[in-house]
């Protein structure tokens, strides 16, 4: 099992360096301050009235850091009682795994389902809103409180959050 999320780590990875050899107009990172964690629980943004709206991929060197140094994800699911959240390392790798390297296209017919804070050392890094459902399986990245970049969730970040799902549906209600 470790073998093959290890295997899966480097393909994505693999994949993250063409992605950024191959676009000769990607713009450089830019390091800004992270936002620290607010306090309320965020609430899902509305989708634009557009039929599509193109994101590009987040930048290979934001991954690469979150890969190197994220030690704490959140994820907030809207409209539930469920939250979660990872802390092991190999658990957040194997999140960050399931991001995709293609860029996400905005459907104006999805609505986010959840948001995923990636943290290092208590502070937000990153964050994003999790579309999940038939044609809607993209992250959105925010910065600065809107959409800045949208990748598709991998085969593995599919099954990661279908397995969420299915195990929250046969919960008993409480």
């Amino acid at each position: 099992m470790l073998l093959r999320s290890v295997s899966v780590l480097l393909l994505v990875l693999a994949g993250l360096l063409f992605q950024c050899q191959s676009d000769n107009n990607s713009a450089s990172a830019t390091t800004t301050e992270a936002a620290e964690t607010t306090e309320s629980t965020p609430v899902a943004p509305v989708t634009p009235a557009v039929v599509e709206t193109p994101y590009p991929s987040i930048t290979q060197e934001k991954m690469r850091y979150l890969y190197d140094n994220c030690d704490y994800v959140d994820f907030i699911f809207y409209g539930t009682n469920f939250s979660m959240s990872q802390k092991e390392q190999n658990a957040i790798r194997s999140t960050l795994a399931g991001v995709a390297t293609n860029p996400a296209t905005a459907l104006s017919t999805c609505q986010a389902i959840g948001r995923v804070f990636f943290q290092v050392d208590g502070k937000n890094e990153a964050e994003a809103d999790l579309f999940f459902g038939n044609e809607c399986l993209y992250y959105l990245w925010l910065e600065d409180g809107t959409y800045k970049y949208g990748n598709g969730l991998t085969q593995e970040g599919f099954e990661f959050y279908q397995k969420i799902f299915a195990s929250v549906s046969t919960q008993p209600a409480q």
